[in-house]
């Protein structure tokens, strides 16, 4: 009987769940109660549904309480929610017993054997005629290099062991010694003695670079280290010096074809120089870095004109090939002297191998020059009828390029245009016999074809 009591009990819960889900209500601080038919939370208030169906919202801050269920609901006629009761017939306590009780389920879960015998039985690990710590023990190997400094004695009698740390007064890469000469003379173009080096290029020979130092090195300092020279903040400092250093560098060889012809192998190197972007071109011999190009006044801190930077570059690059020796002839074999004399005017050119790397070309036709003359720039300062006469200019002091070869040495001649400027220059090489090169350069016309002012 009580077994059918209950399942009448379950039945009245699952035919009446309007009834138990009808009474919801908020109690506020004050100990008001709110009721409705349903309660819901939305952000930072509480919306309550009344009977009639309206929607009240009461901010969070002021309930104290949910509450689902207010009063137990109220059974209809003839239905008792007072729980399980005996009907009929004797009342027969319930059995407390739990093992009793989950007796019909039988005996409980088990788990199966495994299987792979996991167990785990120690063992003895001491074995008193064998060395069981043999594979386990930490134990010093023998460096693969022997780093074992051995103290020699410096002092040589028979040597002089400071030699190369001794400071040294060394002659200025450039003479500035002016010695008068005739106005009205040539000044020739190599000396005649062609056996004897000429005092000129012997003291170029030992002279230093004018960054100053040995950086290297018996076999001369890397590129790295010219370059970390050429940029450093104080030239009066070390350049192994970290703070010394300029932030930002890249060095790489130069391979072009343009600079290949002259047979020296250069480098070139950019940093930032006061917040701005500087390059440096410089080639190493002689145990020294010699700046040969690039931004060569703003990185030694003069303020030059292109054509006294130039003569500045010239002058680096014959001390470069006296200190590098081994050639009787200053053109490399293979290479045209025309070719040779314009990559030494580009390289010595700090508005071409410098940070601004404006264009320069060779002027060989009328045509090629009728072809740059056509361009017409975006921004020109100069009135389109004054470019015009600059182009007449131009065509006027055209002329072939020119390889004049004397006794001293040979003179080449020719015409180039530079996208700095638009500039046409007429450029004189000379290719002296005694292996000193020297560069003129005049400008015939300006604003020519598409150029930057």
């Amino acid at each position: 009987m009580q077994l059918w009591a209950r399942i009448g009990a379950w039945t009245v819960l699952g035919l009446a769940p309007s009834a138990l889900l009808a009474a919801s209500s908020l109690v506020l601080n004050d100990g008001q109660v709110i009721k409705g038919s349903d309660v819901r939370r939305d952000g930072d208030s509480y919306l309550v549904t009344m009977a009639g169906g309206n929607t009240i919202a009461f901010p969070v801050a002021l309930v104290r309480e949910v509450k689902l269920e207010d009063d137990a609901p109220q059974a209809p006629p003839g239905w008792d929610y007072a729980g399980p009761k005996t009907l009929a017939g004797p009342n027969v306590p319930g059995n407390q017993d739990p093992s009793q009780q989950l007796k019909v389920l039988g005996p409980p879960t088990q788990w199966s054997k495994s299987a792979v015998d996991t167990t785990w039985v120690p063992t003895n690990a001491y074995d008193p005629n064998a060395d069981v710590m043999k594979d386990s023990r930490s134990t010093w190997s023998k460096s693969a290099v022997d780093t074992t400094w051995v103290p020699q004695n410096a002092y040589d009698m028979n040597a002089d062991v400071m030699k190369d740390s001794q400071s040294k007064w060394a002659p200025n890469a450039v003479d500035t010694t002016w010695k008068p000469e005739d106005s009205f003379g040539f000044k020739p173009l190599s000396y005649k003695d062609t056996t004897q080096t000429p005092a000129e290029v012997a003291a170029l020979t030992a002279a230093p670079s004018p960054y100053g130092r040995d950086l290297g090195k018996p076999a001369g300092p890397t590129p790295w280290q010219c370059a970390d020279a050429i940029f450093a903040k104080d030239p009066d400092k070390p350049a192994t010096d970290k703070t010394n250093r300029a932030a930002s560098l890249e060095v790489h060889a130069l391979k072009g074809p343009l600079y290949a012809s002259l047979g020296l192998p250069l480098y070139e190197a950019q940093a930032k120089v006061s917040g701005t972007t500087r390059k440096a071109v410089f080639a190493i011999t002689g145990e020294q870095c010699r700046l040969v190009g690039g931004d060569a006044d703003a990185i030694l801190g003069l303020n030059l004109s292109a054509e006294h930077a130039m003569v500045q570059d010239n002058a680096s690059f014959n001390a470069a090939l006296a200190a590098r020796g081994g050639r009787t002839t200053i053109v490399p074999g293979g290479v045209d002297k025309l070719d040779y004399a314009f990559a030494l005017v580009s390289l010595t050119d700090p508005q071409v191998s410098g940070s601004k790397a404006a264009s320069l070309k060779l002027i060989s036709k009328p045509d090629e020059l009728k072809t740059i003359a056509a361009a017409t720039p975006t921004t020109c300062t100069l009135a389109k009828g004054k470019r015009r006469k600059e182009e007449r200019n131009a065509t006027a002091a055209f002329a072939t390029p020119k390889i004049s070869a004397g006794k001293e040495g040979d003179v080449v001649t020719f015409l180039t245009w530079s996208g700095a400027g638009g500039t046409v220059y007429k450029n004189t090489v000379v290719l002296a016999r005694g292996g000193v090169v020297s560069t003129d350069r005049v400008a015939v016309a300006s604003h020519v074809g598409a150029h930057k002012d």
